[in-house]
């Protein structure tokens, strides 16, 4: 211990850098190891996996909330495939907000499905929480769908096209809901974004979202 005092005293900028230097290099190897067994996962799957994500131009245009927020938008470890109700894309996502020591960034492992054959209004849904129960305590009104209570009990839906949400949560879509709690759901023109929570999911329960989200377009989108 004296040792490395007496070297932090004797070189302190260069033992700074070299823990700069190895921070950075495990970050790189993990993101590495992540890509790795991914691309695994999708062979072993029969799908196939890309190192890179979508073009954030391209996510910017879908007009999802998620891919509109904060600065430094990127994507990476896309793994694609099709299905019925259309393309579904699932890939890590990340973006950045506040500046200098209050800079953050946001992570999430998401699935964006590019419904061929749908017309979704701009909503999002999210599950409910003891701070949003509050929020609407003061007055801040979530949409609620009287017939089913469970759904309106456990998510918050908002949106600006009121009727049209209405009309694009029927019966069968808000039962399935009920039925799979937890999911965070953003839908925009033609575009829905799936995710389950802020992080990156673990790679281990890559291969349940995949099922989750291809289960969501067969039954919620048909």
């Amino acid at each position: 211990m004296d040792i490395l005092v007496k070297a932090f005293e004797t070189h302190p900028v260069a033992i700074l850098v070299s823990v700069v230097a190895v921070i950075i290099g495990l970050s790189m190897y993990a993101g590495w190891r992540r890509r790795n067994d991914l691309a695994e996962l999708a062979a072993s799957m029969g799908l196939s996996f890309q190192p890179a994500g979508p073009e954030t131009g391209f996510l910017e245009s879908t007009g999802l909330e998620l891919f509109r927020v904060g600065r430094s938008h990127s994507a990476s470890s896309l793994i694609q495939l099709a299905s019925p109700a259309g393309e579904l894309r699932f890939f890590d996502y990340s973006y950045s907000t506040g500046s200098g020591k209050n800079r953050t960034t946001h992570n999430f492992t998401v699935a964006l499905v590019q419904c061929s054959r749908c017309e979704v209004p701009d909503f999002d849904l999210k599950p409910e929480s003891f701070m949003y129960k509050i929020g609407e305590a003061i007055g801040f009104k979530d949409i609620d769908l009287p017939a089913f209570p469970l759904f309106s009990d456990k998510y918050r839906l908002t949106g600006s096209q009121e009727a049209a949400i209405h009309m694009f949560f029927t019966p069968a879509r808000a039962a399935w809901f009920e039925r799979n709690l937890g999911l965070r759901v953003q839908g925009s023109r033609n575009f829905l974004v799936l995710f389950k929570r802020e992080g990156h999911l673990p790679v281990k329960d890559w291969q349940g979202f995949i099922e989750e989200v291809r289960a969501f377009a067969a039954e919620v989108l048909r």
